[in-house]
């Protein structure tokens, strides 16, 4: 079918739920480092980098210091999870869809490369998609568009020919400043503070490849 429309999957909390996992690794870290924050205080931050979360929650700025806490806090992230991960139900059966009509998927994530390759090697769906784009990739974080424009580039299709599929405010925020369509999923925040997306879902069983084929039609008419 591909018609020239691609959909862009962002990470965490949509591949996989595990804002819960970031959520007491970051506590762990922090508490580490004598600092005490809130899930809610982690929570309003989630879409962006590990520098925003560094900067914000443990007030280190040097960029070695930085990125020295990123990679133990990612780590820890990875040992935590990795007895856990799975598929969110209704994830794989999208997926198959998806590639079955030759729509070209992507992988946009805030995340670092090792946590990329953990997801997607774990679960066993690295051949689903065409193009993947981590942290490594980009020098904004979200509500940046420069992530979203550039897994565009990297697919070779307009911003206004991708379907977003988001679960963070950051991440919409970003997805629509690119000027894509979103389609926001309530893993991580509830359908009232996503409600800019052009599509609300509570999980992978609400939506299916006649959904995306109909949002693509969509697309076309307004063309």
């Amino acid at each position: 079918m591909n018609m020239g429309f691609a959909v862009i999957f962002d990470m965490d909390g949509v591949l996989v739920d595990n804002s819960e996992i970031h959520d007491k690794a970051w506590q762990m870290i922090c508490r580490k480092y004598g600092k005490k924050v809130s899930t809610d205080t982690i929570k309003a931050i989630f879409g962006g980098t590990n520098k925003i979360f560094v900067s914000r929650l443990l007030g280190i700025n040097d960029e070695k210091e930085i990125n020295a806490v990123a990679i133990e806090k990612e780590a820890l992230y990875r040992t935590l999870y990795e007895e856990t991960i799975h598929l969110p139900e209704g994830l794989l059966n999208l997926l198959k869809g998806l590639k079955r009509n030759r729509i070209v998927m992507a992988v946009a994530t805030s995340g670092p490369t090792e946590n990329l390759d953990f997801v997607l090697d774990k679960l066993k769906i690295r051949h689903f998609f065409d193009v993947l784009v981590d942290e490594s990739c980009v020098t904004k974080g979200k509500p940046d568009p420069e992530i979203y424009l550039i897994t565009a580039e990297k697919l070779g299709l307009k911003p206004e020919n991708c379907i977003v599929i988001e679960d963070s405010v950051f991440g919409i925020q970003a997805a629509k400043a690119a000027e894509m369509n979103v389609i926001g999923i309530t893993t991580t925040f509830k359908a009232e503070q996503i409600k800019k997306a052009h599509l609300i879902i509570h999980s992978f069983k609400e939506l299916n490849i006649e959904k995306i084929k109909a949002l693509i039609n969509n697309l076309f008419k307004v063309m």
